[in-house]
């Protein structure tokens, strides 16, 4: 069985053209974040096996999540906390490593004029059709938010999983 991809539902792309007066403007393509996220994640998803579960993909988009937020947060922000810690984190596992090489050398190669920040995110399965609705987040303005009020957007460094095949 195929799996279809059905993209729903993007916002905030008009908010921050309104929002962005007296601060820096971050690039954002005329795309949406979810439509972004499922091309970026595309190598991951094609690796998993046609009848995988919703929780096997909300796994596999949580490390394309995590990839992705990372760059933004370092190219962007100059955090580079959560790029550094997932390099450290997947430095023992050469699969993982390399695996998340070649998703930080994928977004900066293709996507690296996407500077907006993967937020609130969902899959569902239905019918063996895949939706992903993703909220987009403006990298500055969290950066200026997390300094005012000590909250910020929460990266989750997935632990160390090994994949058995069988």
């Amino acid at each position: 069985m195929r799996r279809e991809v059905l993209i729903v539902n993007d916002r905030h792309r008009e908010k921050w053209a309104m929002t962005s007066n007296n601060h820096q403007r971050t690039a954002y393509p005329n795309r949406k974040i979810s439509e972004t996220f499922l091309d970026f994640a595309a190598p991951i998803l094609r690796m998993m096996p046609d009848n995988s579960c919703e929780k096997d993909i909300q796994t596999a988009l949580k490390i394309a999540f995590t990839v992705w937020n990372a760059i933004v947060l370092a190219d962007v922000n100059g955090n580079h906390h959560y790029l550094n810690q997932i390099l450290t984190l997947t430095s023992e596992d050469p699969s993982s490593g390399l695996l998340v090489n070649q998703l930080i050398a994928r977004k900066r190669a293709l996507f690296g004029d996407d500077q907006r920040l993967i937020g609130e995110y969902k899959v569902t399965l239905k019918h063996g059709k895949m939706n992903l609705w993703a909220e987009a987040r403006e990298p500055r303005s969290l950066h200026r938010q997390s300094a005012q009020s000590g909250n910020g957007l929460h990266l989750t460094v997935p632990p160390h999983t090994t994949h058995q095949s069988g």
